[in-house]
């Protein structure tokens, strides 16, 4: 009789483990799938933000204030995505900061009003 006993124990012990085994496995792979669905809307968010063409606009103007001469309202936000206004400026490149370092393709593409038209001279230090 306590060989009953002491097997009906161990096998209750052991529902109770794969219980909670299945139990936790259900928690973390729904919080698992859950961060996973939030990334991918992240993503598809982040492209849709790129979309945005206000940046490559001959409008842009760069500065905070009034970043659209001609929307103001909606430059640099979602609904500038189907801008009819949009026109292209061909006097800008698409990385500005790396003509000013010589670090791509596009550094021929520097005009002669450009910021970048200038060369820094080199700072020495104090010995």
């Amino acid at each position: 009789f306590s060989l009953f006993l002491y097997i009906r124990q161990n096998l209750l012990f052991m529902v109770y483990l794969v219980f909670c085994f299945i139990s936790w496995t259900l928690v973390f792979s729904c919080l698992f799938w859950r961060s996973l669905s939030m990334f991918k809307q992240a993503i598809n968010h982040l492209k849709r933000l790129h979309q945005i063409p206000c940046d490559k606009c001959a409008y842009f103007t760069g500065d905070y204030r009034l970043t659209c001469t001609v929307n103001p309202l909606v430059a640099m936000s979602e609904t500038a995505i189907g801008c009819r206004d949009f026109s292209p400026d061909e006097h800008r490149t698409d990385c500005g900061s790396c003509i000013a370092m010589n670090h791509c393709s596009n550094a021929h593409k520097r005009l002669k009003h450009s910021v970048f038209k200038f060369k820094l001279p080199k700072l020495t230090y104090l010995k």
